[in-house]
């Protein structure tokens, strides 16, 4: 077992040497591709310093400097860099000549081949596989690339920037050469090549001040149809961007192209995008609303890091939610924007509370800003960007929006073309704000604990009631608890919150205040309206207005007139979800509340009567039951099946409840949705709400619909029908679920949603099943994709997955020691699915904690031994 190294924030130094150009000579073969590499120098010190190049799986030919080649004394090699020892003071030129093998890299990083083309993903330290160079983000350059290939195996050559030059060779006319000029400086990892067969789909832009863009999609053959809301996509977000933050693309064309085989959603190389297919191809009929909202916001998020992200960038790994947590807030605003801010808020609150809260209770808990690593793809996580990009939003919130906006101008004025920080970011932002520190209505100092600290912080709530006068009296209390210690740390919460007359319901009394929680322990008084004698209903932490668990005293009857009357959206939505977890607590517990029950269905009956028509994406969210990871996390020992089943059990007493009113909706829908996305969302998302009830509730004529629905021109009424059989394990999920593949057996995007579907649904074969898939012949191993659709779907499998004799745990752990080994950054992800062992009931521990030890002996990579060693401790 090799010893592990970790890399630590405060071992950072800056790298010795400036890189300003580099030019790049590729040249295909047909089993390896030869790499020309010409860097020029500069130490940025008369000291002397060993000139340290990072570089893996690279055969090196020859090391020249000014044109004089390097006797092999004068640099030593190993499997991991290349060092010259004594490199020239003055500026210099170092040219090494090299070559690789991406036919042969399984990895997906670097330079490999993904059906028939090649493609690059340098993120985070990919780069070092293509040739020696430092691949740290600070070292920033102005890349130059030529790229000769066999013109009928790869007709099209792309790179970064704009295109100088292309033509046939004179001395081969089989083969032809392109060069490509980013006159841009951007650091390694942003560098990209794409070299294949590939289909052009052309279209065109025109900015703000008439500057014209070319926008061209790469596709394989049989996909350009696929590719028209992408495109409509980015020009969204190419006039948002304009129009909010006055950004304009500043190169003369936008590339992007879809590959198969990536690990990741996307990547915002400069000037030339390359996506995971799944977020490119798509239209109404292949992908369903959720989806085409999600390409919507991923193609905004890689053009938005044209300037957050690529004109300016982060100075090291550290820093990575610099770029990523403010991107995701500008895509997630983008989408509000576009569509319903309310719902958005509750989908990315959601995902929050079931993902990113969870990584914080357990062992591979880490903050926004981490202070060391061992492999830095471990660190692409929620915590460093949807926590990170809630962290801009409280940002924004306590600062106000023209103050905000003009923090974010400073900033991009300040740092354009250069590597920043964490703390950089905050200084631009308050200083363009509020010109000094002393004006700032917060302590600074306060609001970067969010960066430093991991965990998420709670805080405790408790109201008295001042008749005489008027006043509600609030106290709150915080902490911070990130599963391993509780600390000390006060942090900066800013509460937005409104309050209630119980004699109008309408419009509140007191609205959308702003309070700072600024010490472990602070009292708010709010002055209600004179004569007011009865206490207000008060509404807390309004739009979800920071990223924290709270305790409030508040009344089951006050959380029910909030679920039938509050005004915002997310707080409303909140009411329902306590509500719904406390009846499945009672449930599971044997302590069934009946007196509840009866209130939170008869304000449902009256919510579908008021939300129905009005707005029915609402209504459909009302109705969604919490997440698992959210239910779990109400038990000090957690039991997964009996959670699951409970759940479950819910829905089912509320299907039966109100099927009535259902089966009208359901009737009225089938006949008056619009199918063209995006109108008619809501009454879609509504009507596989509503079957999903439906067909619990054993309704036979429901369940004929949905299996008629399967070959619906909408894929997400078609998707909709398929999830509301699933529970079932019936005939008609069967029927369902063949009909769906027969449908799409020859779309492999689609598909993946139909393998994750087998894996996920209950089945009497058991294991079996699992392993058919991942043996079926329309199974990739080599597409991560498919590897997460299975194994993904395997794990949310509940009954299957966390069955009492540990199988499901054991072959897990065996599959992903196999994906380990062609692939070890999506297994380093997966295995995180035994984070929380330690939270399950004895049984459940028992096999998990097996597994986890199985596949700690085996022999795995760094990526994922440094995960399962977080998991073990």
């Amino acid at each position: 077992m090799k010893e592990t190294i970790s890399t630590k924030l405060s071992d950072y130094l800056s790298y010795p040497f400036l890189i300003p150009k580099i030019n790049i000579d590729f040249n295909i073969g047909e089993d390896k591709v030869s790499v020309d590499t010409s860097m020029f120098i500069k130490a940025k010190s008369e000291q002397s310093s060993k000139l340290i190049l990072n570089g893996f799986e690279i055969e090196l030919l020859s090391v020249s400097i000014d044109g004089n080649e390097l006797d092999s004394k004068e640099y030593n090699l190993s499997d991991q860099s290349l060092v010259i020892n004594k490199p020239p003071i003055s500026e210099f030129v170092l040219n090494i000549k090299s070559r690789i093998n991406p036919f042969n890299n399984t990895s997906l990083e670097g330079l490999y081949l993904s059906s028939g083309m090649l493609a690059t993903q340098c993120e985070a330290e990919g780069f070092r596989r293509i040739c020696f160079h430092p691949d740290r983000p600070d070292v920033l350059s102005k890349y130059t690339v030529r790229i000769e290939s066999d013109k009928n195996i790869y007709p099209i050559l792309l790179s970064n920037g704009n295109k100088i030059y292309s033509g046939e060779l004179k001395s081969n006319f089989d083969r032809h050469e392109i060069i490509w000029e980013d006159p841009f400086p951007k650091p390694s990892y942003l560098f990209a090549l794409v070299a294949g067969k590939l289909n052009e789909v052309s279209d065109n832009y025109i900015s703000n001040s008439g500057k014209s863009i070319d926008i061209k999609l790469y596709v394989e053959e049989g996909d350009q149809k696929y590719t028209k809301h992408a495109i409509s996509s980015l020009k969204k977000a190419m006039r948002w961007d304009e129009e909010k933050y006055q950004l304009e693309y500043d190169l003369d064309e936008y590339k992007i192209v879809a590959v198969r085989h990536f690990n990741m959603g996307a990547m915002e190389n400069k000037g030339l995008n390359i996506f995971n297919s799944k977020l490119v191809l798509a239209d109404s009929k292949t992908s369903t609303d959720d989806e085409l909202e999600r390409i919507e916001s991923v193609i905004a998020h890689e053009y938005f890091h044209n300037w957050t992200g690529n004109r300016i960038t982060c100075r090291d790994w550290f820093q990575l939610s610099l770029k990523e947590g403010l991107t995701v807030f500008r895509d997630q605003s983008f989408t509000a924007d576009l569509h319903n801010k309310g719902l958005k808020r509750i989908e990315d609150v959601s995902f929050l509370r079931n993902f990113q809260f969870a990584e914080d209770k357990g062992p591979t808990s880490h903050a926004v800003k981490p202070k060391e690593y061992i492999a830095i793809d471990n660190f692409y996580t929620t915590t460093i960007y949807e926590k990170g990009a809630e962290l801009i939003r409280m940002l924004a919130l306590l600062l106000g929006k023209d103050k905000f906006f003009r923090g974010i101008k400073l900033y991009i004025k300040t740092f354009d073309g250069t590597a920043a920080t964490t703390e950089d970011f905050i200084n631009s932002i308050i200083k363009g704000a509020y010109l000094d520190y002393k004006n700032c209505p917060f302590d600074v100092a306060k609001f970067l604990n969010w960066y430093y600290k991991s965990g998420t912080p709670k805080v405790y709530i408790n109201q008295s009631w001042d008749s005489k006068n008027s006043i509600l009296n609030v106290s709150f209390e915080q902490e911070i608890d990130s599963g391993k210690t509780n600390e000390d740390i006060e942090m900066i919460i800013p509460i937005l919150y409104s309050c209630y007359s119980r004699k109008n319901e309408f419009k509140p009394i007191v609205e959308d205040k702003l309070f700072i929680l600024d010490k472990n322990i602070k009292n708010l008084k709010i002055n209600t309206k004179p004569g007011e004698k009865e206490a207000p209903v008060l509404s807390i932490f309004r739009g979800f207005s920071a990223p924290v668990v709270w305790e409030c005293d508040l009344s089951i009857e006050d959380y029910l007139f909030l679920f039938l009357n509050d005004n915002d959206y997310f707080s409303r939505w909140d009411a329902g979800q306590f509500l719904m977890r406390t009846i499945i607590k009672s449930r599971i517990c044997n302590k069934v509340n009946y007196s509840l029950e009866d209130r939170y269905i008869n304000a449902i009956k009256k919510i579908i009567q008021s939300l129905v028509i009005k707005d029915p994406f609402f209504l459909a969210k009302l109705l969604e039951i919490p997440g698992l990871a959210e239910l779990e996390c109400l038990f000090e020992k957690v039991d997964p099946i009996k959670i699951y089943k409970g759940s479950l059990n819910f829905k089912v007493l509320i299907a039966k409840e109100i099927q009535q009113e259902l089966r009208k909706i359901s009737q009225y829908l089938l006949v008056n949705i619009n199918h063209e996305w995006p109108k008619g969302k809501g009454e879609r998302k509504l009507l596989g709400t509503i079957w999903s009830y439906l067909t619990l509730a054993n309704d036979r004529n429901v369940q004929k619909i949905c299996i008629n629905s399967i070959s619906h021109s909408s894929m997400t009424i078609a998707r909709g029908a398929l999830e509301a059989l699933k529970p079932l394990d019936s005939h008609e999920t069967e029927e369902a679920s063949n009909l769906f593949f027969n449908l799409w057996k020859e779309n492999p995007v689609v598909l993946d949603s139909w393998f994750a579907y087998e894996a996920s649904r209950p089945s009497k074969k058991g294991i079996d099943v699992i392993e058919n898939l991942l043996s079926h012949s329309k199974f990739d191993w080599k597409a991560p994709n498919a590897i997460r659709a299975v194994l993904g779907g395997f794990s949310k499998n509940i009954e299957l997955f966390h069955s009492l004799d540990g199988k499901g745990y054991l072959f897990m752990a065996d599959k992903l020691i196999e994906v380990d080994k062609i692939n070890p950054i999506t297994a380093s992800r997966m295995v995180k699915i035994f984070s929380n062992w330690k939270t399950y009931v004895d049984k459940n521990k028992e096999g998990m904690y097996t597994s986890i030890l199985k596949i700690n002996n085996a022999n795995i990579s760094p990526n994922t031994r440094e995960v399962v060693e977080l998991i073990l401790k």
